[in-house]
């Protein structure tokens, strides 16, 4: 007897022989039990997953004769007491079976001749004539449209099975006239289970590994599982093992895909090329890897989110499980589906690639490359972090332009230089009061120096029990304008050390007073100690000018308790200069000029603290960085750079001209509009008179316009063939052209 392949020789005689579709058997054992038999079925799936059998298994079942009537344990063709209805079915060679097959017989004359032609003939000898249609989605529309009247009243004792691997190209006047029953692809496990009883009864000494490396080519096909399966035994000498089959089907190993992934969590790209070039030398198809190591990182995102509950989802043994769990360990989630989807592009160019081999290498080194980029979550994390710490941490709001005080000098080191204040386009110069609440969060406090040896011992006593109980508060002012040229003595620490420490605070009764310099210090002159620049030191000759008015100030930088004991012999730092000239400006013009702009531009600074608070600190850098931000009426007016044209981009979107109107609405309490525009350096107001030399140019051009319309210069011009140069306007005349319209 010729030989027969495996995936023929060991067909399931019985439904209970179907691996695989246990719910569609238990559906049709029903149905048989029951008589409740439908004129016509649709069997759809996957290829080898059971679908022709089942439908001859049916016909076996409703035509069997050892029972009077359908029943659902037909006879099997190894039986020797099997009916002929049964043998002759599953023989092929049963005339009341017809299978047809749908792929070579698409047209409505085939149908016509095949089934309406004979579907009136009574069976010859069993109970039902059954039509088995194979591939019918093959069919044309015309052979469809020819059977809907058949199929939807065929005659008595007629019953349609059709088995097809793509129902969605059955029309659904098809569909509606059966019962559809959508078969499965098999699970690995499953095959592996049917493969070891073949390889028992025929004698093979296969590895379980092995068998399961067949199982896993298979891809849920019971058929290619077991063709594959038979091209091994062809292939082995004797047992077999992973190796032989690795080999004989040009499959990549468990350890290869390990391999990549540990090349990937490592970033090694070189690992990575070796595994392809390990690849083509032993002749693997390098698409069939892609997929499976596809595979491969779907187990690992399995085991990662599920743990020990995808023991179900992922189809590999306990110790396979582990291997899994250890290696997912390395990735995070994104990681993975990041993976996932650049193999899968890789996939599709390895499909139509002239060089799949550079390809797929460039696919690895993709993914390790992957490993190295930052995820999108844990960028938007940073911003936020980044976002928090712009509107915190004691930084001066965006926009406030307001002078920020000098850090405090480290003890036995010298201070750093103030920082600038204000900052260009609308920033302005935060008010005396705001400076003295900002630096006096900030400001360190040390007790006051011992003073001076000829000083009276029981006040001196009096102020340092005093300045012990209540630290003194010493203020950075903010850029008060200097009374002369700016020539700023060299600090030293002693200078800037002496200079915070102040006696004691009181609400009332502020005084100015000089500080007293330790009794260890040399004679000096008090100007050193001031925190900012002075006018020149009196010559030794002038007499020394008059104490500095207290009420001059419009708030003191450096204040104590009036009822303290203080020496009041002792010459202050705030002593005015010598009288230079008589315009020089006193202390109240320059404290009111420099009141005046942040009163205007005050709403303005409120306007950008505002946008701080809402967590918008772009916006509150756009209006930082504009060359100008005013309010004119009811209008906010911001101007730009043309360099700075990408903020005013990020402005005039609308949903934050939107965020920008409310605050300026809760700030000056009415609603506002919003200007923005930006200008060339030095360009000129659009309503702005025009200038002289504009408007002689626009004197020219009219009268250039007016005498090209006039008919006698331009008859001039045509015979001439000439070209009016320049024109100018002649006193005295009467032809004058007409002024410019507006």
């Amino acid at each position: 007897m010729a030989y027969q392949v495996i995936a023929r020789k060991w067909r399931p005689q019985t439904f209970e022989e179907v691996t695989g579709q246990e719910p569609i058997t238990r559906t049709l054992r029903g149905a048989i039990e029951h008589e409740r038999l439908h004129h016509a079925y649709l069997f759809s799936g996957a290829r080898g997953v059971g679908k022709t059998t089942t439908a001859r298994l049916l016909a076996k079942a409703v035509n069997c004769h050892r029972a009077d009537r359908p029943t659902p344990t037909p006879c099997s063709f190894a039986d020797e007491n099997a009916c002929p209805s049964c043998r002759e079915i599953a023989e092929g060679r049963s005339i009341d079976v017809l299978e047809i097959d749908a792929a070579s017989n698409t047209g409505v004359d085939n149908v016509r001749d095949a089934i309406i032609n004979t579907v009136g003939v009574r069976p010859a000898r069993d109970r039902y004539k059954v039509f088995i249609i194979d591939e019918v989605h093959m069919l044309s529309g015309a052979a469809f449209n020819a059977l809907l009247k058949t199929l939807e009243e065929p005659p008595p004792r007629v019953l349609f099975i059709m088995a097809t691997t793509e129902s969605h190209k059955v029309p659904d006047t098809i569909l509606s006239r059966c019962q559809q029953f959508e078969f499965r692809t098999i699970a690995t496990a499953k095959i592996a289970e049917r493969l070891r009883l073949i390889a028992d009864a025929e004698a093979v000494e296969v590895s379980d590994e092995a068998l399961r490396e067949i199982a896993r080519a298979g891809e849920g096909s019971m058929r290619d599982a077991q063709s594959a399966f038979d091209q091994v035994i062809s292939f082995s000498d004797g047992r077999i093992g992973t190796e032989e089959v690795e080999t004989a089907l040009g499959i990549a190993s468990a350890e290869l895909r390990a391999r990549v992934m540990r090349a990937v969590a490592d970033e090694a790209p070189a690992e990575a090329v070796s595994v392809v070039a390990d690849l083509v030398a032993r002749g693997h198809d390098l698409r069939n890897f892609c997929r499976d190591l596809l595979a491969h990182l779907r187990d690992l995102l399995v085991v990662k989110v599920a743990g020990d509950g995808g023991a179900s989802v992922v189809d590999a043994t306990e110790q396979e499980r582990r291997a899994l769990q250890d290696e997912a360990a390395r990735f995070s989630e994104s990681d993975l589906v990041r993976f996932f989807h650049s193999l899968t592009e890789t996939e599709k160019h390895l499909r139509e690639s002239v060089h799949p081999r550079y390809q797929l290498e460039i696919g690895l080194v993709k993914l390790v490359e992957m490993r190295r980029l930052a995820s999108l979550s844990r960028i938007l994390e940073r911003l936020d972090a980044l976002e928090q710490a712009l509107g915190g941490n004691g930084r001066t709001p965006a926009g406030t332009g307001g002078a920020s005080s000098p850090p405090a000098a480290a003890s036995g080191g010298g201070s750093a230089a103030p920082r600038r204040s204000g900052s260009s386009g609308g920033g302005s110069t935060r008010s005396l009061s705001e400076a003295h609440a900002a630096t006096d969060a900030h400001a360190p406090t040390q007790d006051a120096p011992a003073p001076d040896a000829d000083t009276d011992a029981a006040p001196a006593a009096t102020t340092n029990e005093k300045t012990r109980e209540t630290p003194a508060r010493t203020f950075a002012p903010p850029r008060v304008p200097s009374f002369a040229p700016k020539t700023t003595p060299a600090p030293t620490p002693a200078t800037h050390a002496h200079a915070q420490t102040q006696p004691p605070a009181s609400p009332t009764g502020l005084k100015l007073v000089a500080t007293p310099a330790p009794h260890t210090s040399p004679a000096r002159d008090p100007r050193d100690d001031a925190p900012f620049p002075l006018s020149p030191k009196p010559t030794p000759t002038a007499k020394p000018p008059a104490p500095f008015p207290a009420a001059s100030v419009a708030a003191p930088f450096t204040y104590t308790n009036a009822a303290a004991p203080s020496s009041s012999n002792a010459p202050s730092f705030f002593d005015p200069p010598p009288p230079s000239q008589d315009d020089e400006p006193t202390v109240e013009d320059e404290a009111s000029q420099h009141a005046a702009p942040t009163a205007k531009t005050d709403d303005v600074s409120r306007i950008k603290r505002a946008l701080d608070e809402r967590r918008k600190p772009f916006l509150a850098i756009a209006l930082e960085e504009a060359r100008r931000v005013s309010l004119e009426g009811d209008e906010l007016c911001v101007e730009f750079a043309p360099e700075t044209r990408h903020l005013r981009d990020t402005l005039v979107k609308p949903d934050n001209v939107r965020i920008v109107r409310e605050v300026c609405r809760e700030v000056c309490g009415r609603e506002m509009g919003v200007h923005i525009v930006v200008k060339e350096a030095g360009a000129r107001d659009e309503d702005a008179p025009p200038t002289q030399e504009e408007e002689e140019r626009l004197e020219q051009q009219r009268l250039r316009e007016w005498a090209e319309a006039q008919p006698v210069v331009q008859k001039l011009l045509k015979t001439f063939r000439a070209q009016i140069v320049d024109v100018r306007r002649v006193e005295g005349e009467q032809a004058t052209p007409p002024p410019a319209s507006k």
